[in-house]
């Protein structure tokens, strides 16, 4: 089976969305395109396909989508990013000082010394215990098209990829990116051809007020606004 383009993977699944979000609108009425900016404000990052609805008694939704094929394999494989690895191995060696107790030492005693002495060696202790445990945890990886599509606001946000490159991330790291997903509440698309599209995992929902929604963050906002009124 030949390889997917990106355009092509593009194209299929934002049709896809489409299909699946258009019974949801009012009176049926949604905006969906490729290559739409959010406004320079906010970056002026180009979301790989964009869709819009008015909900029947709860304002404005807003759906985004990036795309990735063979081609940009490379942002589709998890890595563990050492900075955030630590955060978070210091966070949970402050937080077991504190459930084990130890912290309150620093109140408790008086000598001077081990009333900072104990809660310190406790700290990174199990600073230390905790990263190297968790060292190949998804926790503490990121992925360069997670954080692409995190770049375009939406209530949902989608990943959509050919199943071909899809298929060439090894296992281990297929279910981390999951694992990320999931955590990021980001949903999956694999695309195989233009009759056949699978939804891996749904979004996570992100709830705005009628009064307030993800299109004021788009260059497009009034255009888009006249279309689904």
């Amino acid at each position: 089976m030949p390889r997917l383009l990106e355009i092509t993977v593009q194209e299929i699944a934002l049709k896809q969305l489409e299909k699946l979000y258009r019974p949801k609108a009012k009176r049926k009425k949604i905006f969906a395109k490729s290559e739409v900016y959010t406004k320079k404000q906010y970056g002026g990052k180009r979301a790989d396909g964009l869709l819009a609805f008015k909900r029947p008694i709860w304002g404005t939704y807003v759906v985004s989508m990036e795309a990735k094929s063979y081609k940009t394999l490379p942002a589709m494989k998890p890595y563990r990013d050492d900075k955030l690895w630590i955060k978070n191995s210091l966070w949970a060696g402050l937080l077991i000082c504190i459930l084990s107790g130890s912290l309150f030492a620093i109140y408790k005693m008086d000598d001077g010394f081990w009333q900072f002495l104990i809660p310190f060696n406790v700290f990174v202790l199990s600073s230390f215990i905790y990263g190297f445990v968790t060292r190949k945890s998804y926790k503490h990886k990121v992925v360069d098209v997670v954080n692409q599509v995190g770049q375009y606001p939406a209530n949902e946000q989608w990943l959509a990829f050919s199943n071909d490159s899809y298929k060439e991330v090894s296992a281990t790291k297929r279910k981390n990116l999951e694992a990320i997903c999931k955590f990021r509440g980001i949903g999956i698309i694999i695309v195989y051809h233009k009759n056949k599209v699978d939804v891996l995992r749904l979004p996570k929902k992100k709830m705005n007020l009628p009064s307030k929604d993800f299109l004021k963050y788009y260059n497009k906002e009034v255009e888009i606004r006249q279309q689904i009124v």
